[in-house]
């Protein structure tokens, strides 16, 4: 399950970030800064109770988008369905109560620190059961 967190995070954040892509080389090690910074502060409990809600959100709608991909035709009917589903994960991310930044910072946090990745994976089997 841990393992599966993982991978959500990172798909995720990887989605979101599609768009920062674009952006020139100082753009992109600012917001990488930026991550970095917000990732250091401290999270409380509530913060990661939106984070799982998020999370979950965020699988089905992966496995929807997986599950669509396999029918596809085009390169741009993949496209399309992979748009629709990174605004389908930010919504999800934003209804939960935090923003795209937050829940990447968070993301980040999750693959780098250990207390976090046990407090999630708590929360995800509490969840559960």
């Amino acid at each position: 399950m841990l393992k599966r967190t993982f991978v959500l995070s990172a798909v995720a954040a990887a989605m979101f970030s599609m768009p920062a892509l674009a952006q020139d080389e100082d753009a992109r090690a600012y917001a990488q800064q930026q991550m970095e910074e917000m990732a250091n502060q401290p999270i409380t409990d509530e913060q990661l109770e939106m984070f799982v809600v998020a999370i979950d959100h965020i699988e089905r709608i992966n496995n929807e988008f997986v599950e669509a991909l396999e029918n596809v035709e085009t390169q741009e009917e993949a496209q399309q369905l992979q748009m629709n589903a990174q605004q389908e994960m930010v919504a999800s991310v934003e209804d939960s109560g935090l923003t795209v930044e937050e829940y990447n910072a968070m993301a980040y946090r999750l693959q780098n620190d250990p207390e976090i990745q046990e407090k999630v994976e708590e929360m995800r089997e509490s969840d559960d059961a």
